[in-house]
């Protein structure tokens, strides 16, 4: 049955729908009431693509193929949008509001959005405290907020795809990864990657979602630093998501298990000494998770 599957799901089949992204209803229903004569039409737009990445990957497309030529990068939401220009962007608003919608009623589809939400939160807290680490705050926010757009598209393409590997109950990045190449032989990671290629994302952003669950890349010196940086905080925030999810009575945890919880299950043993701002981060996760949760309920998928 699993080779069976493998066959009909591949990876060349996936690629051929790769345009799809499940936008939620209330996320279309917002952009629908927001006037562009508002002076915080940006900002507003900008808001909600920060909380749902689907949108937010299609902004950040639309920023990188504008015609005129090579662009630097941007990957604050509002910058991008004052690329587009305030025309285009009403357009891509219409084009939003025709595609069709995703209702995340099953608790573990709603999960994708929260942990979503939640790598972005810490991967920019990690940027910002990591001691050593030159990594941009909103490169680091993005990149958690997109680092699983491969399992939005697999998600739009295919719900039984992705309620099939979960079905089979993983406890950690590296069991997901290894679950999706057992059951399909390919992983989110590579439709992700795919799909940042198809979207003419920056590159950075594009190598962030192809090697994600790649653990290994401080070995290599080909590699550059500040991408090791990069994945090393958005492979943290992952790995922190996933703890906090599986974990859910962590909020009646002390600070010292809390503390030793994330320091074994977050730090991965193919990673240097890193100092993490482990205690500052024990310190702040209520307020992070409060924040996420405070977006989560407005978007309806507490």
């Amino acid at each position: 049955m699993a080779e069976h599957r493998k066959r009909v799901f591949t990876l060349d089949f996936v690629k051929d729908r790769i345009d799809n992204l499940p936008l939620m209803p209330s996320v279309v229903e917002q952009l629908h009431q927001l006037s562009h004569d508002a002076v915080d039409f940006y900002a507003k737009v900008a808001e909600l693509a920060e909380q749902d990445p689907p949108l937010a990957a299609k902004i950040l497309s639309a920023a990188h193929t504008v015609p005129c030529g090579p662009l630097k990068p941007v990957y604050n939401i509002e910058k991008a949008l004052e690329r587009i220009g305030v025309f285009n962007t009403l357009d891509l608003m219409q084009e939003l509001g025709s595609v069709s919608v995703f209702t995340p009623t099953l608790a573990g589809h709603k999960i994708g959005w929260r942990h979503s939400l939640e790598v972005a939160l810490f991967s920019r807290f990690l940027a910002e405290n990591t001691e050593g680490f030159n990594v941009s705050s909103d490169l680091a926010y993005m990149s958690g907020l997109l680092h699983d757009i491969g399992r939005f598209v697999l998600l739009q393409i295919s719900v039984k795809a992705v309620d099939v590997v979960d079905s089979k109950g993983w406890n950690s990045p590296e069991e997901l990864s290894d679950i999706e190449q057992q059951m399909y032989g390919f992983t989110h990671a590579e439709v992700g990657y795919l799909a940042a290629q198809h979207w003419n994302l920056p590159r950075t952003m594009t190598s962030m979602l192809r090697f994600h669950h790649d653990y290994d890349l401080w070995s290599y010196d080909s590699v550059s630093v500040p991408f090791k940086q990069l994945l090393t905080i958005v492979q943290f925030a992952d790995f922190l998501s996933v703890l906090l999810i599986k974990n859910p009575e962590w909020p009646a945890w002390s600070s010292i298990q809390l503390k030793g919880a994330i320091s074994e299950y977050c730090i991965h043993e193919s990673w240097p000494a890193i100092d993490f701002p482990v205690e500052k981060l024990v310190a702040r996760l209520p307020a992070l998770s409060e924040q996420c949760l405070r977006v989560l309920i407005k978007a309806g998928t507490a």
